[in-house]
């Protein structure tokens, strides 16, 4: 929002969400790691020293729910950060509503003002009648004469 009232306010733009933090940041790669975590154990990789069934399923069951949750966690804080975009626009809005409204009332006033100006009497320059007077045109045509045509002769 401006901090000066000498142009209109601008319109707040409504974003999608807001940008990612690190908490985000950190989840998502959390479960990012524990998803690959999950196919390395379905695929049996030689990663993972599993000697036993019972190891292999718990580490699978632990994987899975770990990567549930995570992702879980990751939807919620991408509503999280929908719903705060959204509260962030209806707050912007509201200052400009608010900035809008001063805006046009010193406008209007600045307005007034400059009619008022324009309507004083001392600034106003008294009419004056210029009279015009009729201007006759004459034409001369010179006609020759003896001494100009002698001039004419020897030029």
């Amino acid at each position: 929002m401006p901090k000066t009232f000498d142009r209109a306010p601008e319109l707040p733009k409504m974003r999608r969400r807001i940008g990612r933090d690190t908490t985000e940041l950190l989840i998502t790669t959390l479960a990012l790691l524990s998803t690959s975590g999950i196919v390395a154990v379905l695929i049996r990789a030689s990663v993972f020293d599993i000697s036993s069934q019972d190891e292999y399923d718990f580490i699978k069951y632990f994987l899975i729910c770990t990567s549930a949750f995570l992702w879980l966690t990751v939807v919620r804080l991408e509503f999280t950060a929908k719903n705060k975009a959204e509260i962030l626009y209806e707050t912007q809005m509201n200052e400009y509503e608010i900035m809008r409204t001063k805006w046009l009332e010193i406008a209007s006033q600045k307005m007034e003002i400059e009619a008022k100006r324009s309507m004083d009497n001392s600034n106003l320059v008294p009419p004056t009648v210029l009279e015009s007077k009729p201007v006759e045109i004459k034409q001369v045509i010179a006609t020759k004469t003896d001494s100009d045509s002698k001039s004419e002769d020897t030029a």
